[in-house]
């Protein structure tokens, strides 16, 4: 071995050596080494489990908050509907309340009318009652006793009156 340029007791020395390493190494190396590898393979393997619960999780409360949403949603179309209705029942009170204060208004507007109709005609009939006493003043000239003329004024008066 030595024309190869080995020297078989460095050699020999240098095998034993390895496995005298190999052996303490294997011994009080490898296990806590193995040890926390295993440990860390635990902690990624919980994490990723946690990460998966937490994700779940998640899902479900995005799922619990769009049904509460669309369940605000549902409910605040509901209250818009019930104002939109309740606006509505307002509108017709309020057009119903002035319908009625118009019908008020033209009742009174004829009413009114009536009243002034009737005061013109007693003033008419006044008028044609002095009308008629001075004719018939005139005509008769103290002929007649006042109790005879408020008579003739009279059946005159009833007489237009019918007409």
């Amino acid at each position: 071995m030595e024309a190869l340029g080995l020297n078989g007791a460095f050699l020999l020395a240098q095998i034993v050596n390895f496995f005298i390493l190999f052996f303490l190494l294997k011994k009080f190396v490898f296990p806590p080494i193995i040890h926390m590898l295993d440990d860390r393979k635990k902690r990624i393997a919980e994490g990723l489990a946690a990460a998966d619960v937490a994700r779940r999780e998640a899902e479900e409360e995005r799922k619990r908050l769009m049904a509460q949403i669309e369940a605000e949603r549902a409910e605040a179309q509901k209250r818009v509907a019930a104002a939109s209705a309740q606006a509505e029942k307002v509108r017709e009170e309020i057009l119903a309340q002035a319908r009625r204060e118009a019908e008020e208004i033209k009742t009174r507007a004829i009413e009114e009318a009536e009243a002034e109709k009737q005061r013109i005609l007693a003033e008419a009939h006044k008028q044609i009652a002095e009308l008629a006493m001075l004719a018939a003043e005139r005509v008769v000239r103290e002929g007649l006793d006042e109790k005879v003329q408020h008579q003739i004024i009279e059946d005159f008066l009833s007489q237009v009156s019918l007409n």
